[in-house]
Parts: C-alpha cells; structure tokens; sequence
C-alpha cells in the first residue's frame, strides 16, 4: 500500500464509501413526495443535467487522467500556471489618435494589451501607435472590417523604417468574413493569404481568428457556437490550403474568439471541449497532433447578455462571465464595460472592466492552478456531453457541404434562429431571467440618456437577450418625460385565495420591469373594487380574483371609469378568453404568457392615449 492509500485511509476511516445508488436514494429520501426526475435541467443544447453526478459518470471518460500539455490538449497546454492576457478593447474614431494615448495609459494602469476595433484602417496613424506603444512588449490586436493586407502592410514598414522587429509582435488580426458573412470571396481570400505571409514570421501575432462569438452574439446555443467555429476554421484551412498556404503554417497562424455567456459552467466545459474538438480535426488532416497545441482562445464577454436597465448588474455578469473562461484556461481575455449597451464608455466603466482581471488574477489567484474543473464529475461530463453534441452538429454540417454550402443554404442561420426565439421567448415569460430587466427591477433608476435617440442609434445593438423587453421600457420612459408622471398600474386583489396572491405578485412584478408605478391593493368584493377604482388615475388595471363571478362582473363595471385603462385577467383564460373579452377584458396575464404580446398591446394603448391628448 502506498503512503497516499495509508493516508487515505486514515482519513476517511470513520466514512462510508457511497455509491450513486446510495446518494439517489438519500436523495429521494429528502425529497419525499417530489420526483427525483423533477429536478433535472433540460437545456437548450438538448443536454439534459442531473441534479447530482457521481464517479460512475466519468468512469469512461478518456481523458479524465490526462494533464495539461498532454494530446488531445482539453486542458490546454500551459505550463506552470494559468496565466492570461487583460487585453482592453478601444474603439478607433478617426486617424486613432485619441485610441492610441487611451491604450497607452491603460497600458500604465492594468492592461497587458490592447484591442483596436478600427473602421477606417486606412487612416489609422500606424506611426503614433509604433511611437507611443512598444509593440515588441505589449499585444496589440486589431480588428479591421476591411483592407487587412494594407494595414498590416502599412504597420510593418513603420516597423522597418523604427528598426522594430516584426518577430516580436504580439496579438491577432480579427478579420472574418466567413463567420461575420457565411464565407470568403476570392478577393478576401487573396487577402488572408497575403495576411498569413506577412505574418508567418511572427509567432506570437496571429493572423486568422475564426470568430465564435459572432453566432452567441445573436442567441447560438453553446453547442452551436463550438460546432460552427469549428466548422468555420475548417472551411478557412480548405480554403487557404487550396490557395498553396503550408497546413502547418494555417494551423500554427490560428487563433478562436469566443463570447463568454452567464450559463458559468457551460461556459467552462465550452472551451473545454473546443480544443478537444480541434485536436480532433488536426489529426483528421494526418499532420502532427502536436499542432493542435498552437490554438490560441480569445475571450471576450458576452454581448448577448448585456443589458441597458439596471446596467451595474453588468458588472456581476462580467465577472461570473470572465471567471469561466479564465478557469477553462482562455489565452487572453476582453471584458466589457458595464455601460457599453448605451454610451461611449468613460474613465470610470473602463477601469473596472479592466480591474476584473487583475481582481481574478491579484486577488482570487486564479492564475495558480490549469484547469481547476480536472476532476469534478459534473465537469468532466458535460465537457463530454457537450463535445459529443458539438460534434454530431459539425458532422452534420459537413454533410451539407460544409460551413459555406450550410449557411447559404440557411441551416446554420436558421437553427440559431430557432433557439433565439425559445431564449426570447423564455425571457418575456420570466422563465430566463434578467436581473433588473425582466425580474428584480431597480425602482429609482434612473435613465440618463434620450430613450428615442439610443433606439434609433445605429450602435444600439438590437441581437441582445435584453432588446425587446428594453424596447417596452423606453417607450413608458418616453411616456414619463412627455406627460412628466409615470403610467400606473394598479394591481386589485378580490379575495384572499393563495393563487390569487400569487398572480397579484407576478403582475406587479411585471409591470414594474416595464417601468410603471405599481400599486397592490386589496379588496373583500366586486363591488367595493370597481366603486374605488372607478376614479382612480391609472392607464392598468389587473385584476385578480378567485371566483368566476367576481371576473364576470369586475369588467363591464369599470368600464365606466373615465379614463377607460386596459383592464387585464390575471390569470389563464383557457377556453374562457372570448368570453372574458366580451366581459370587458382587454388581456391577461399569467406565467408562461406572451409577455411581449401584451406589453405591446399596453404601450399601443399609451400611444392612442398621447394622440387624443394632443
């Protein structure tokens, strides 16, 4: 026996070894009455996750007993610690040269690089950035929406002519036509071509980044994101090889940028999985399984999640969001400021974006140990499950064609359009929620900016989980500012029946997230109800009642209310809803409910309301 299995069996002397049979049964035991069935999680990658995983699970897993550096590199290949790149992203206006002094003194105060988002890279003062930045020390990365060649051209002669060896340069060029687009013309892929020879002699500067982020900025489910990244880079490697680029050099010259979302643990087994995946198809194209090592994984905070209402929240979900990609073992990592969705960021937004990082790394030492998910066996499974559906989905479509032939022929749009819609949905019935969106509202937020204005901005990003629900808001906070009082929404509850609090609750919630004054009163009849709300001030009025006959009456007697609000049932109408209508009801509410549908309908009322009065 060795000193480990002595030690061992010192310790837990006094314990019981417990199978997976024995925590179901203690389980079913604590829960008494409730089906264990009941607490499993059916998600949108059709991965169903158990309320518990034993040992037994990842008894088959191969890769289970693997260490970092070792083939198929899932743990990555970092050696010593689990370090990583806080690399600020800065958007360029103009010739650059406000961009470049902000990089410079983030630089100074946190940043270990940066990353221009430049929409005129034939302006860009490449001169000011190679004197004000030593691009030899600090990784600068670009991303160019056209003209890659030109630029980098540009940069490398500034270098010669400065005597800066273009062998240092840190960083990657983001340009990605087919993930951004569905595919390369042949203009774009002479461009990368003539990208990768002039960077081939940089090691550390990638030249090819496949964009993942581009589909979970628009709703892809994790499974879809890996699939269709992978997809994507296959397609860039067929492409480039067939145009004479060495394999080696495409694989070695690669680097994936993925979106780091709130579903935390997903998050961490994704980029697990990613590079099992990867090493994978290395060694489908017969070259040495070494080079899958070379991948490199930006990460950046997700888009999809960020919110406009109650945007301080932002800062938690960047920061659960950038915790799972540091402990998936990213490369280098991009958070975004809290307050990104509506105004240029200011001093303050950017150095708490930027302090996450060294937060994480300073004070958390999660750069101390590769891969802390080694061993959890709900982790292990689901980087298995994961890159197992992952990987049916790629097969599939390569059957199609591949990644091109796919998205022209709608697939890959289309199935993310398809879980869009369930994960929109799901929000504007609360099932998903949005902290201080759709859920948990901050009562004295204020908005500072021109709701109408940010609308009709070509920069507010209209693909977030958040857009519709925050569409429905601005339109009350126009209504604010034009009638200089809030809409009200008074929620009557006749009779005391439990579900009927329950609605009640609901409702006002609801209506709270839509930015509404709220009111919850309490009434013991029809009659006492509609006799004191007849004259009350409110553009809403939910009624929730327990017998049929107070929802029979309740309606046509407010109809004499002057003002004439929206009367809406809270509660399912099933097969009654015509007859409620004809009883005086406008909508219902209730969980599971079209939210979008009646709070539409609601804000229509408004409008008409705003048209009489002027």
């Amino acid at each position: 026996m060795t000193d480990e299995q002595q030690n061992q069996q010192r310790l837990f002397a006094a314990f019981t070894p417990a199978t997976a049979t024995d925590w179901e049964q203690k389980a079913r035991k604590d829960l008494r009455d409730t089906p264990l069935d009941s607490l499993t999680w059916h998600t949108y990658e059709g991965i169903d996750i158990k309320p518990y995983y034993a040992k037994e699970d990842i008894a088959d897993l191969p890769f289970v007993k693997q260490k970092p550096g070792d083939f198929p590199f899932l743990r990555g290949n970092k050696n010593g610690n689990n370090s990583w790149l806080n690399i600020q992203q800065i958007k360029v206006k103009d010739d650059g040269k406000e961009a470049i002094a902000k990089a410079a003194d983030a630089l100074q105060r946190g940043a270990d690089g940066i990353h221009f988002i430049i929409m005129q890279p034939d302006v860009f003062d490449i001169s000011q950035l190679v004197h004000s930045i030593d691009l030899g020390k600090h990784s600068v990365s670009y991303t160019l929406h056209n003209h890659p060649k030109a630029f980098l051209e540009r940069l490398y002669a500034q270098l010669e002519q400065e005597q800066v060896s273009h062998r240092n340069l840190k960083g990657f060029v983001n340009f990605d036509p087919m993930t951004s687009k569905g595919g390369l013309t042949k203009e774009e892929r002479h461009e990368i071509v003539e990208v990768l020879d002039l960077t081939k002699d940089s090691r550390e500067f990638y030249g090819v980044s496949v964009c993942g982020a581009n589909f979970s900025s628009i709703g892809a489910s994790v499974t879809q994101e890996i699939a269709y990244t992978i997809s994507a880079a296959v397609a860039y490697v067929d492409k480039l090889t067939s145009a004479g680029e060495p394999l080696e050099s495409v694989l070695r010259n690669m680097q994936f940028y993925m979106a780091s979302g709130t579903n935390y643990f997903f998050e961490i087994a994704k980029l697990r999985a990613v590079r099992l995946l990867w090493s994978t198809v290395v060694e489908a194209y017969q070259t040495a399984p070494a080079l899958a090592a070379h991948l490199r994984i930006h990460s950046a905070t997700s888009s999809w999640y960020q919110t406009t209402l109650d945007p301080y929240v932002n800062m938690l979900r960047t920061t659960t969001e950038a915790m799972a990609a540091v402990m998936a073992g990213c490369d280098s990592l991009t958070v975004t400021p809290f307050d990104s969705t509506f105004k240029t960021s200011d001093e303050f937004s950017e150095r708490i974006a930027r302090n996450v990082s060294i937060i994480l790394r300073e004070e958390s030492y999660l750069d101390k140990a590769i891969d802390p998910a080694a061993g959890s066996y709900y982790l292990e499974s689901l980087t298995n499950e994961l890159a197992q559906k992952a990987w049916s989905l790629f097969n599939e479509v390569e059957a199609l064609g591949g990644f091109e032939d796919a998205y022209d022929g709608g697939f890959i749009l289309g199935s993310i359009t398809e879980v869009s819609r369930r994960k929109f949905r799901n929000i504007a019935t609360g099932r998903d929620v949005l902290v201080g969106t759709n859920k948990y509202p901050n009562p004295k937020e204020s908005i500072s900016f021109d709701p109408e204005e940010l609308i009709q901005s070509a920069d507010f990003d209209t693909t977030r989980a958040a857009y519709p629900t925050e569409v429905m808001r601005m339109a009350t906070e126009l209504h604010l500012r034009k009638r200089k009082r809030r809409p009200k929404a008074i929620v009557a509850l006749i009779g005391d029946a439990e579900q009927r609090q329950v609605n009640a609750t609901f409702a006002q919630e609801f209506f709270s997230c839509a930015g509404f004054e709220t009111e919850k009163r309490q009434f013991s009849s029809v009659e006492e109800a509609s006799d004191q709300l007849t004259n009350s001030s409110a553009e809403v009025v939910v009624v929730s009642s327990s017998e049929a006959a107070y929802i029979n009456e309740f309606g046509p007697r407010l109809r004499n209310h002057h003002a004439k609000p929206t009367i809406i049932l809270a509660d399912d109408p099933l097969h009654m809803k015509e007859e409620m209508m004809a009883n005086g009801y406008d909508e219902f509410i209730f969980e599971d409910c079209d939210m979008k549908t009646l709070l539409e309908a609601v804000q229509k009322r408004l409008a008409q309301d705003e048209e009489n009065n002027n």
